[in-house]
């Protein structure tokens, strides 16, 4: 019995990793994207105020109605996804292609912490 196998009573060596599957790596991106973003936009929007969005577009749809922005990111994410899934024989063909996607979800990860970061920052400042 190899003791580097386990931690504890826990057997390593049972544990298995497998590569994420081209639809869950979709429904990450669409995830991550959609709900992710608009929702930590929305919160940041709402406590620090729409004037601290980069995207001038954006900041002009949470200006004139912030329903408006949920809208158009749950549209364009909802094409995105489909088109990424209609795409899929095409999208597995290239070169690394589960890296490029999970630094699609990686960097929307990031947009979303961002969001929440500053909005915590901006709600412990009223405090």
């Amino acid at each position: 019995m190899n003791s580097d196998a386990y931690v504890g009573d826990i057997d390593l060596s049972s544990i298995r990793l497998e590569k994420p599957g081209y639809v869950e790596l979709v429904f990450s991106i669409v995830l991550v994207w959609g709900f992710g973003d608009a929702v930590s936009t929305l919160v940041a929007a709402t406590v620090a105020g729409p004037h601290l969005e980069a995207n001038p577009w954006i900041r002009a749809l949470l200006t004139h109605h912030p329903l408006l922005w949920v809208v158009l990111k749950g549209a364009v994410v909802l094409y995105a996804g489909v088109v990424l899934l209609e795409c899929r024989p095409v999208v597995e063909e290239v070169p690394l292609w589960r890296a490029w996607l999970l630094g699609i979800v990686g960097l929307g990860t990031v947009i979303v912490l961002g969001n929440v970061y500053v909005g915590l920052a901006a709600a412990s400042a009223m405090v």
